[in-house]
C-alpha cells in the first residue's frame, strides 16, 4: 500500500504544472544566494509552462502515444469486453453516468458499443473505492445495466488499483479467451503491455484520443491536460520497464 501511494505521489510532483511550480519555487529561493542558477531555473520553469500549455506541443506530446492503435474494427469478434477502471465521483443530485468522469464515460460507451456487436460476449469492468463509498466497477456495473446490459453479462472486479491489479485479477477469466481492451488510445500501450506479460492476447480498442491534428497556436489549460497525460503515460512505461528489469 505504501509502495503504491509512493508511486503516485513522485508521478504527480513529475506532471507540468507541480515541476513547473517546484522549479520557480527553487528559483526564488536561490535569487540571493546563487542568482545566476536562479534566473535560469525561472526561465526554465516558465518555459516549460508555456510549451505544455501550447497546442503544437502538447498534441505532438500525447500524439506520439495515441498513434499505435486504430479504432475497434467491429468485424472482429470478441467474448469478452474489458472495460478498465477510471474515476467517479457518487453523487445522488445527478444521474449516474453523470457521476463518471469524462475519460470512464468514453471508455464504458465504446465497451457499450463493442458489446451490442457482440450479443454473446460478457463485460468486464473493474476499479477501486479510492476514496469514493462506492466501487467504481460497481458505478460503471450499475449504469451499463441501466442501459441494458444484462446483469448476468456482466462481471466486476471492484479489488484493483491500477492497470498491473487488472491484468492479474481477470488473467484467470480471459486465457484462452478473445477479448477488446478498452481505455483511452494514450493508456493502451501500458494496458497492452500488462495483460501481454500475463499471456493474454488483447485486441485494442482506444476509447478516446487528446492529440489533435488541427491547426491550433493557442495557450490554454486544456492543452496542459494532452501534456500531463503524455507525462503521465511516459512515467508509467518506464515505470514498467524498470519493474520488468527488476523482476
Amino acid at each position: 500500500m505504501l509502495a503504491f501511494e509512493l508511486k503516485k505521489l513522485i508521478g504527480l510532483m513529475l506532471m507540468p504544472i507541480p515541476l513547473t511550480l517546484a522549479l520557480m519555487t527553487c528559483g526564488i529561493l536561490m535569487l540571493r544566494v546563487w542568482p545566476r542558477m536562479a534566473r535560469l531555473t525561472l526561465v526554465t520553469a516558465a518555459a516549460l509552462l508555456f510549451l505544455t500549455s501550447w497546442a503544437p506541443v502538447a498534441n505532438r506530446l500525447v500524439g506520439v502515444i495515441e498513434a499505435e492503435y486504430a479504432a475497434f474494427d467491429l468485424s472482429q469478434t470478441v467474448e469478452v469486453v474489458v472495460v478498465l477502471g477510471g474515476c467517479h465521483s457518487s453523487d445522488q443530485r445527478v444521474p449516474p453516468a453523470a457521476q463518471l468522469c469524462s475519460s470512464s464515460l468514453y471508455r464504458l460507451i465504446e465497451g457499450l458499443r463493442i458489446l451490442r456487436a457482440n450479443p454473446q460476449a460478457e463485460l468486464f469492468v473493474s476499479g477501486h473505492a479510492r476514496n469514493d463509498p462506492v466501487p467504481h466497477a460497481d458505478m460503471v456495473a450499475k449504469i451499463a445495466s441501466d442501459m441494458g446490459v444484462e446483469e448476468g453479462r456482466i462481471r466486476r472486479f471492484p479489488e484493483p488499483k491500477d492497470t498491473g491489479d487488472e491484468a492479474e485479477q481477470m488473467k484467470p477469466w480471459l486465457e484462452g479467451k478473445r477479448f477488446a481492451l478498452v481505455t483511452e488510445a494514450s493508456h493502451l500501450a501500458r494496458a497492452m503491455w500488462f495483460f501481454e506479460r500475463h499471456g493474454l492476447e488483447p485486441i485494442p480498442a482506444p476509447a478516446i484520443r487528446l492529440g489533435s491534428e488541427q491547426p491550433d497556436l493557442s495557450v490554454q489549460a486544456s492543452n496542459q491536460l494532452k501534456s500531463e497525460r503524455a507525462f503521465y503515460e511516459v512515467l508509467g512505461m518506464l515505470w514498467q520497464r524498470l519493474v520488468a528489469l527488476l523482476g
